[in-house]
Protein backbone atom coordinates (compact mmCIF):
# COMPACT_ATOMS: atom_id res chain seq x y z
CA UNK A 1 0.00 0.00 0.00
CA UNK A 2 1.10 3.51 -0.74
CA UNK A 3 0.32 6.45 1.53
CA UNK A 4 -1.92 8.67 -0.55
CA UNK A 5 -3.00 11.33 1.91
CA UNK A 6 -1.85 12.55 5.32
CA UNK A 7 -3.48 15.22 7.41
CA UNK A 8 -3.04 16.61 10.92
CA UNK A 9 -6.47 16.89 12.51
CA UNK A 10 -8.20 20.20 13.10
CA UNK A 11 -11.07 21.08 15.44
CA UNK A 12 -13.56 20.61 12.57
CA UNK A 13 -12.13 17.15 11.83
CA UNK A 14 -12.63 16.12 15.46
CA UNK A 15 -16.15 17.44 16.08
CA UNK A 16 -17.97 17.07 12.78
CA UNK A 17 -16.33 16.04 9.49
CA UNK A 18 -13.03 15.15 7.83
CA UNK A 19 -12.34 16.87 4.50
CA UNK A 20 -10.77 14.72 1.78
CA UNK A 21 -8.87 15.96 -1.25
CA UNK A 22 -11.09 16.12 -4.34
CA UNK A 23 -8.76 13.65 -6.09
CA UNK A 24 -10.17 10.93 -3.80
CA UNK A 25 -13.44 11.04 -5.74
CA UNK A 26 -11.59 9.10 -8.45
CA UNK A 27 -10.75 6.20 -6.10
CA UNK A 28 -13.86 6.03 -3.90
CA UNK A 29 -16.78 3.88 -4.99
CA UNK A 30 -18.88 5.89 -7.46
CA UNK A 31 -21.58 8.15 -6.08
CA UNK A 32 -24.96 7.41 -7.66
CA UNK A 33 -26.33 10.14 -9.92
CA UNK A 34 -29.40 10.79 -7.73
CA UNK A 35 -27.37 10.77 -4.51
CA UNK A 36 -24.66 12.91 -2.96
CA UNK A 37 -22.98 10.29 -0.77
CA UNK A 38 -21.46 6.83 -0.80
CA UNK A 39 -20.73 4.37 2.02
CA UNK A 40 -17.52 2.34 1.98
CA UNK A 41 -15.49 0.16 4.32
CA UNK A 42 -11.93 0.67 5.47
CA UNK A 43 -9.56 -1.14 7.80
CA UNK A 44 -7.47 0.64 10.38
CA UNK A 45 -3.81 0.02 11.20
CA UNK A 46 -4.87 -2.97 13.33
CA UNK A 47 -7.14 -4.55 10.67
CA UNK A 48 -10.43 -3.55 12.35
CA UNK A 49 -13.23 -2.68 9.92
CA UNK A 50 -14.94 0.70 9.89
CA UNK A 51 -17.72 2.02 7.68
CA UNK A 52 -17.63 5.64 6.56
CA UNK A 53 -19.97 7.81 4.58
CA UNK A 54 -18.44 10.25 2.11
CA UNK A 55 -20.63 13.04 0.81
CA UNK A 56 -20.19 15.86 -1.65
CA UNK A 57 -21.94 19.19 -2.00
CA UNK A 58 -25.10 19.05 -4.08
CA UNK A 59 -24.58 22.46 -5.67
CA UNK A 60 -21.62 24.46 -6.89
CA UNK A 61 -18.55 23.65 -8.91
CA UNK A 62 -16.34 22.48 -6.03
CA UNK A 63 -17.70 19.15 -4.82
CA UNK A 64 -15.58 19.02 -1.59
CA UNK A 65 -15.78 15.40 -0.36
CA UNK A 66 -16.03 14.88 3.40
CA UNK A 67 -16.29 11.93 5.77
CA UNK A 68 -19.06 12.66 8.23
CA UNK A 69 -21.71 11.41 10.55
CA UNK A 70 -21.74 8.40 12.83
CA UNK A 71 -18.96 6.30 11.28
CA UNK A 72 -16.32 9.03 11.26
CA UNK A 73 -17.14 10.33 14.75
CA UNK A 74 -17.22 6.80 16.15
CA UNK A 75 -13.70 6.27 14.75
CA UNK A 76 -12.45 9.58 16.23
CA UNK A 77 -13.89 8.77 19.67
CA UNK A 78 -12.71 5.14 19.69
CA UNK A 79 -9.15 6.20 18.84
CA UNK A 80 -9.22 9.13 21.30
CA UNK A 81 -8.10 11.52 18.59
CA UNK A 82 -7.31 15.15 19.36
CA UNK A 83 -6.38 18.24 17.36
CA UNK A 84 -2.84 17.75 16.03
CA UNK A 85 -3.06 13.96 15.75
CA UNK A 86 -2.62 12.61 12.24
CA UNK A 87 -4.65 10.54 9.78
CA UNK A 88 -2.97 8.56 6.99
CA UNK A 89 -5.19 7.21 4.21
CA UNK A 90 -3.80 4.44 2.02
CA UNK A 91 -5.29 2.55 -0.85
CA UNK A 92 -4.44 -0.49 -2.88
CA UNK A 93 -6.11 -0.98 -6.25
CA UNK A 94 -6.83 -4.59 -7.15
CA UNK A 95 -8.74 -5.48 -10.32
CA UNK A 96 -9.93 -8.78 -8.81
CA UNK A 97 -10.91 -7.69 -5.29
CA UNK A 98 -11.51 -4.00 -5.84
CA UNK A 99 -9.85 -1.11 -4.10
CA UNK A 100 -8.87 -1.69 -0.48
CA UNK A 101 -8.87 1.36 1.79
CA UNK A 102 -6.93 1.71 5.03
CA UNK A 103 -7.07 4.56 7.53
CA UNK A 104 -4.41 4.89 10.19
CA UNK A 105 -4.80 7.16 13.20
CA UNK A 106 -1.49 8.32 14.61
CA UNK A 107 -0.28 10.20 17.66
CA UNK A 108 3.13 11.80 17.99
CA UNK A 109 5.41 10.17 20.56
CA UNK A 110 7.40 13.18 21.69
CA UNK A 111 10.07 11.08 23.44
CA UNK A 112 11.26 9.52 20.19
CA UNK A 113 9.74 12.08 17.78
CA UNK A 114 7.85 9.38 15.82
CA UNK A 115 4.24 8.97 14.74
CA UNK A 116 2.70 5.81 16.21
CA UNK A 117 -0.51 4.08 15.12
CA UNK A 118 -3.29 4.01 17.72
Amino acid sequence: MVACFEKCLTETDIVSRFALPISWLRVLPPIEQASHEVNFQVTDGFEFFWEFSCSIRRVGRYRKPVLHSEGWLKFVNHKGLKVGDRIVLDLEANDFRGTKFRIRAQKLNKECDQWLDV
